[in-house]
């Protein structure tokens, strides 16, 4: 945003505060408008040093992650995991029927599953003296707000975590057609034959797949030249490829024209970029995947002189500032990082600049991305698309290559790691089993400033998945045998000759 401009002092409500509060309502340190994971923990951590916080949620406390997007995935993604592991068991000399799939038990399990965490957020918050009011916030002024149209709230600072919601593409006959999306798809109790996927990003091939394991005839179609768009093309590749083996239709540059019904069914014509040729796809379902829209309505933010819309979200500077110098925002509301743990690095940032009013820059180098598809995706910063200035190499490790995964029979995905010279560690990624788990280790060095050359000093328990680290770091070390004044030093002290890495 502009320059010069960063948090104040605690309680500095900035332009336009009435400063003192209204009459009959109490003055909060620190009010939060949205109780998903970034509203929890940065009003959590105000209410732990001491500072009056008030959390104003619509609907229920643990937000989207919770209720419709991680949490239900993941467990749906479990049972599809076993099924296709059942099917896979005579390989390793286990013979076993196929699997029967009782779908409706299957999300009859999910929706207990999600029920299980229900509750737990409002004893938390409400154990760390944080008061939860449920209601709609709208700003009335630069220090306050009313739920609901009647209850005001004032605070010295507030953070609205207010979180996004499915967008639908404006694509004819789309929103005719009733599409799922990841909010509505928990109420499925029928298993459909056949179900057509638009947006192959981490949520639409997460759930392609589980549905297809499941025993659904899947089409994911996409418009961008290759899924996960924002992922190294080598990790694209990989994983399109796992789902095109197990059967899941993959369709990518294509321009979807129009959805329409026909004898009961969804048909979603699309045109091939490249070759221009039109298709259909004919399916019992429709899932969109393809974007989201902030959920900034009602919250009369022109109040406070803040510009949002939902494509946008409500712009922030580097301290997650908004142009009122005493609210925050944070998380998918923002629009830039629309990942649970990204919204939960912002809350610790909003969390130091709104109550402490301790100066903190956000900075996104080192946030991880998953994808929990088999294979998994993850990743941190850059492996492809690196400025030659940089003079990064690259070093790549294959899973077959690694006993663990030789071990197990899984040997699908790659390890690789961008690093400079001197061994600063640029990004990673990783596509395989676990790849979450390993990218973990990159994660820290990069947060830390660890380089290759430590990480290679590292002991890693045997035989694990965290062998991809020791590798790809070990092979950064033989890179120094490169040098020609270590090869000159080595001839000279001891008469060897290094010989060339294979």
């Amino acid at each position: 945003m502009r320059g010069g401009r960063g948090p104040g002092r605690p309680g500095s409500a900035g332009r336009g505060s009435t400063g003192a509060g209204r009459a009959g309502a109490s003055m909060y340190d620190l009010v939060v408008i949205g109780g998903g994971s970034g509203g929890l923990n940065v009003a959590g951590a105000a209410a732990a040093v001491g500072a009056k916080v008030a959390l104003i949620e619509a609907d229920r406390l643990g937000g989207e992650c919770t209720f419709t997007a991680c949490v239900p995935s993941k467990a749906l993604l479990h049972a599809a995991d076993l099924a296709h592991r059942i099917r896979s068991a005579d390989r390793f000399g286990i013979a076993v029927a196929p699997p029967e799939i009782d779908f409706s038990r299957v999300m009859g399990r999910v929706r207990s599953v999600v029920e299980s965490f229900a509750g737990s957020d409002v004893e938390a918050m409400r154990s760390r003296g944080v008061e939860v009011r449920y209601g709609r916030a709208a700003f009335e002024a630069y220090d306050s707000v009313v739920v609901d149209g009647s209850a005001r709230v004032n605070g010295r600072s507030f953070v609205i975590a207010t979180g996004s919601r499915p967008a639908l593409p404006p694509i004819e006959g789309l929103e005719a057609a009733s599409p799922l999306t990841n909010e509505t798809i928990w109420s499925l109790e029928t298993r459909p034959d056949s179900m057509a996927v638009i947006g192959a990003g981490a949520a639409g091939l997460e759930l392609g797949q589980a549905m297809a394991r499941l025993g659904v005839a899947v089409t994911i179609l996409e418009s961008a030249p290759r899924i996960l768009p924002g992922e190294d093309p080598e990790a694209s590749d990989q994983l399109r490829a796992a789902l095109e083996a197990e059967g899941i239709q993959v369709f990518t540059d294509v321009e979807i024209t129009r959805v329409e019904p026909r004898d009961g069914m969804k048909v979603v014509r699309f045109v091939d970029r490249r070759s221009g040729e039109e298709m259909e796809a004919v399916r019992d379902a429709l899932l969109v995947a393809a974007g989201r829209r902030a959920n900034v309505d009602g919250l009369n933010l022109e109040a406070v002189g803040i510009e949002a819309d939902p494509d946008r979200g409500i712009p922030v500077d580097e301290y997650l500032q908004t142009r009122a110098r005493n609210i925050y925002a944070i998380g998918d509301v923002i629009g830039h990082h629309q990942w649970t743990h990204a919204a939960e690095r912002e809350a610790a940032v909003a969390f130091v600049n709104a109550v402490l009013g301790i100066p903190r820059k956000i900075d996104y180098t080192a946030i991880p991305r998953a994808s929990y598809t088999d294979p998994e995706v993850a990743s941190v910063g850059r492996t492809a698309g690196l400025d030659p200035a940089e003079g990064a190499r690259i070093f790549r490790v294959a899973y077959e290559d690694l006993d663990r995964a030789r071990i197990e029979g899984r040997t699908i995905g790659f390890a690789k790691v961008a690093a400079t010279p001197s061994g600063k560690i640029l990004g990673a990624t990783i596509v395989g089993d676990h790849a979450a788990l390993v990218l973990q280790e990159f994660v820290v060095a990069m947060e830390q400033g660890l380089r290759l050359p430590q990480l290679v000093n590292t002991v890693h328990p045997y035989p694990t998945h965290a062998g991809l680290a020791r590798a790809l770091a070990t092979q950064f070390a033989a890179t120094r045998l490169e040098s020609g004044m270590t090869r000159a030093a080595l001839r000279l002290v001891y008469g060897y000759s290094p010989r060339p890495s294979p």
